[in-house]
């Protein structure tokens, strides 16, 4: 991912935005990762932000979206690490639901 558009808004201090995020959201952390999963889910990061006929809840939606991916972004993580965090919460979602079933 292109880092352009980090050092036109931060210029030399780019490199201490990012290490701010990874400071207060490493993907490491059980507790950052929950909240990780939580904005991924809540700004629909793994589905598309389409809805056909409403160009504004399209829109909408692409901005919820954009927040995560730049929050996944800032902080160097790929494909498979947002996949993960929607496997994570999945797992966690149907533990629960087994544990209120038993």
């Amino acid at each position: 991912m292109s880092k352009t558009w980090l050092r036109n808004l931060w210029g030399r201090r780019a490199g201490d935005a990012a290490a701010a995020y990874r400071a207060r959201l490493d993907p490491g952390d059980p507790s950052a990762r929950l909240v990780l999963a939580d904005l991924a889910h809540y700004c629909n990061a793994g589905r598309t932000s389409f809805v056909a006929g409403d160009p504004h809840q399209t829109a909408f939606n692409e901005g919820a979206r954009d927040v995560f991916l730049h929050v996944a972004g800032m902080l160097a993580m790929d494909e498979r690490q947002v996949a993960d965090l929607f496997e994570e919460r999945r797992s966690a979602i149907t533990r629960e639901k087994e544990n209120d079933d038993g």
